[in-house]
């Protein structure tokens, strides 16, 4: 077995560097773990100033008071990390998360469909370097040992075992989750490093440990390989984004916005999947959450047309109370269609209306647009209808224009008649039946419209052909 650990160290700065606009100058920043009191993240204008891991609150702001502080959240952390298991299951299916910033993949029951270890160890870092997140990684036969190794920022690939054996013969005992009591009895033998362990017999390492310890070296030996949870990718999307500070306009959401959607359209392209319904939960401190629907027109996986349609919502949205944090939850999914034609089949049709009429009602409200339909007459006046529940029978006649005046129109421009004439008798028991001759007209600029002459002889528009 052969497998690869990532230890990502810095989970919540990488975050929330993604969150923000790229900067030549940035402010110094660094991630506060409120339990211990330290440090435990740290961007490098941060220790530019002298900073480092594990300094207290009041060292920190003692040597940089216009330092920038964020608070250590271990669920936040762990979101991240399953988001990003989200986007190396289609890649790699063994998966194991670590704590809440680590996880290790299975490599050698892969190699047989990338050919090689080297393709594949491509493919999975490049993925991750897409995410933005900063790790330690290396491999070993099995996760202990491969764990050790990336927490000792070994950062190398290793596939033979002497490879492997020789870099953990280099690690000291502190730096292996053995106990304090156990590193202190090897000690007082002369036993400071890995590779003095490895080489101990069994039956020695059986009479000074207890059974935790021994699997555990066991373990780190490569002579036991104890049972892990794999990782499987949920049913439904969520995903929920800490605020970097309480927001109090919508417009300062849109970089949340963009990264919870570009989340949301990887997953649905590694699934083959499309989606025409979204839901965001703004939340707040003391004020009931903020539901918001989203609702497109057609299926979709384009980051592009989610994005406008947030935003077109979002816009005009008053918040209740500043916001700490957005969720992003998606339980409506359709399969991608297979007879798609090719790949310039839905550039005009009813793609590009759709899309507009879901823009619309992002902006205006959901019965802010209207649909022309044909109506249930012969006559052009009542031939086009606005109703959009309009279910009878209509009246189908090719000639009709795409936009039909409510009235007519004096026709005013220079025309020539291209068509007609066409007669037609409008209702008897209206006032002012008559038969009306119309012919389609063209314009010196090539538009064409429907015209027709009254008895006085004054010629009218009735109509435009798109």
């Amino acid at each position: 077995m052969l497998w690869a650990y990532f230890h990502c160290y810095q989970l919540t700065l990488d975050t929330y560097v993604s969150q923000q606009s790229a900067s030549p100058c940035p402010v110094p920043t660094v991630v506060y773990n409120e339990k211990n009191n330290a440090v435990v993240q740290l961007n490098p204008s941060a220790k530019d100033t002298g900073l480092d891991v594990g300094f207290g609150l009041a060292q920190t702001a003692a040597l940089c008071p216009h330092v920038n502080i964020l608070t250590y959240r271990a669920e936040a952390e762990r979101d991240t990390l399953i988001s990003l298991a989200h986007r190396l299951y289609p890649l790699a299916s063994d998966i194991v998360l670590e704590d809440t910033n680590s996880l290790a993949i299975r490599l050698d029951n892969l190699v047989q469909y990338y050919g090689s270890y080297e393709v594949l160890w491509s493919t999975l870092t490049h993925e991750i370097s897409l995410s933005g997140i900063h790790y330690n990684y290396a491999t070993a036969w099995g996760i202990e040992a491969a764990r050790l190794l990336a927490k000792n920022h070994h950062n190398k690939v290793s596939i033979q075992t002497a490879d492997i054996r020789e870099s953990l013969s280099t690690c000291a005992l502190s730096q292996t989750e053995l106990d304090s009591k156990a590193i202190t009895s090897l000690a007082k033998v002369g036993i400071t490093q890995v590779g003095q362990l490895l080489s101990m017999p069994v039956h020695e390492l059986g009479r000074r440990f207890t059974n935790d310890t021994i699997r555990y070296l066991t373990a780190l030996r490569g002579e036991t390989f104890p049972t892990r949870q794999v990782f499987r990718p949920s049913d439904t999307f969520e995903k929920t984004t800490a605020l970097s500070f309480e927001v109090e306009n919508t417009q300062h959401l849109q970089p949340y916005l963009n990264i919870q959607l570009e989340t949301l359209s990887h997953y649905l392209r590694a699934r083959n999947l499309t989606t025409s319904a979204i839901e965001f939960h703004i939340s707040f401190r003391e004020v009931t959450p903020l539901r918001l629907a989203v609702n497109a027109a057609l299926p979709t996986t384009a980051l592009k047309y989610w994005l406008e349609l947030a935003v077109l919502k979002t816009e005009r949205l008053a918040l209740p109370a500043p916001a700490i944090s957005l969720t992003l939850t998606c339980c409506e999914f359709e399969p991608i269609a297979g007879d798609n034609g090719d790949l310039f089949s839905n550039r005009f049709t009813t793609l590009a209306q759709k899309q507009l009429i879901g823009r619309l009602k992002a902006k205006l409200g959901d019965t802010s647009t209207q649909q022309p339909l044909m109506g249930n007459s012969h006559a052009f006046e009542k031939m086009c209808t606005y109703d959009v529940q309009h279910a009878t029978e209509t009246y189908q006649f090719d000639a009709a224009p795409t936009f039909l005046f409510s009235q007519p129109k004096p026709l005013t421009q220079g025309s020539k008649i291209c068509f007609g004439p066409l007669r037609l008798q409008t209702l008897w028991w209206e006032e002012e039946a008559q038969p009306r001759d119309y012919f389609i007209a063209q314009t010196l600029q090539g538009r064409r419209l429907l015209v027709f002459k009254d008895h006085h002889k004054r010629w009218w528009m009735q109509g435009i052909y798109s």
